[in-house]
């Protein structure tokens, strides 16, 4: 009997385990989609698209995007320290944009693209790897 309820009580910590692991991974998922969102709106005061010369750099609209976006990276939670050292890159990227465009002074676009293009390959590199090691990211 006792062998039994040792039996019981393995599968729910199992079943525990693997439903806390699925939800983490899900939340981190969902984190990441709601990044893009934000990541592109920033993207979009490049000065790239056509007519571009012609309207002013929405300094508010990066600003706001970046620190929604930093308020986001901050839910993540980190099963190693590879994904902690690449979510810290990624805030610090972000922190960088939010300083510069925030400022709006002389230089602040190129400091926001500079950031930016940084803040693209960490996610870049998070996305690599765990998509390609581990399959968890979108």
């Amino acid at each position: 009997m006792k062998g039994k309820n040792f039996f019981v009580a393995g599968l729910i910590v199992v079943a525990m385990f693997m439903a806390g692991t699925t939800v983490g991974f899900a939340s981190d998922k969902e984190i990441c989609k709601e990044q893009i969102k934000h990541y592109q709106l920033i993207k979009m005061n490049d000065g790239l698209l056509p007519g571009d010369e012609f309207n002013p750099y929405d300094y508010k609209g990066v600003t706001a995007a970046a620190t929604k976006a930093l308020e986001n990276e901050g839910k993540r939670e980190h099963g190693d320290k590879n994904h902690a050292a690449i979510s810290k890159l990624v805030a610090t990227h972000l922190e960088h944009i939010v300083t510069a465009a925030g400022a709006a002074a002389e230089g602040a676009i190129e400091s926001v693209g500079h950031s930016m293009r940084f803040l693209y390959l960490s996610c870049k590199a998070c996305h690599k790897v765990y998509r390609t090691e581990m399959r968890l990211r979108p």
